[in-house]
């Protein structure tokens, strides 16, 4: 994998949070009449549902990169974030969105946490800094482009449509990741 290559996807994988947090702001409302919720501000349990499995998943992958591999924990946070997705795309009730929430969260703690260990294997030095610069220049769009990309998803479709743009950049990341990252570890 060239460098170039290892940047754009290292972005990708680090902006799974970002996504999954800013994609979905934009369908609080509609979440919350869906689920007979009083007001939208009560649909915001959501955001902090990804914030709590994030701080699960944090504890847990870093050790589990640093034991198993890099390629280990990856897949497994992604198929974690690929199944919380289908969870919340099939939610009938805000306690099952939540729970697919949690689950979002804990899945992309793993490519947050083991793509800068990725970067850290693979560089250092000036190269390190040049190449870390370069994905958080992305990772810090991102969120601000991440709502946008959610009205557009609503002026066309419905809230789940959101979660199915997720279970696809999900699966893009995992199979891109498995066929042309090697392991670092």
């Amino acid at each position: 994998m060239n460098k170039t290559e290892f940047v754009i996807l290292t972005a990708l994988l680090m902006s799974l949070v970002a996504m999954a947090i800013d994609m979905i702001l934009p369908a609080l409302p509609a979440i919350a009449s869906e689920f007979g919720l009083q007001s939208a501000s009560s649909a915001q349990y959501i955001i902090s549902g990804v914030f709590a499995g994030m701080v699960a998943g944090k504890l847990l992958f870093g050790p589990l990169s640093d034991a198993w591999g890099r390629r280990p924990a990856i897949y497994l946070g992604l198929v974690f974030f690929i199944s919380g997705s289908l969870v919340c795309y099939f939610s009938s009730s805000l306690e099952i969105l939540l729970l697919g929430r949690v689950m979002q969260g804990v899945g992309v703690a793993s490519p947050r946490i083991v793509s800068l260990a990725l970067v850290r294997d693979q560089f250092e030095g000036r190269e390190m800094a040049r190449i870390m610069s370069f994905i958080m220049m992305v990772f810090i769009l991102v969120p601000a482009i991440a709502p946008a990309l959610g009205q557009g998803i609503l002026y066309f479709s419905q809230w789940r449509m959101i979660l199915l743009v997720f279970i696809a950049v999900g699966v893009l990341c995992l199979l891109w990741f498995g066929i042309r990252q090697p392991e670092t570890l």
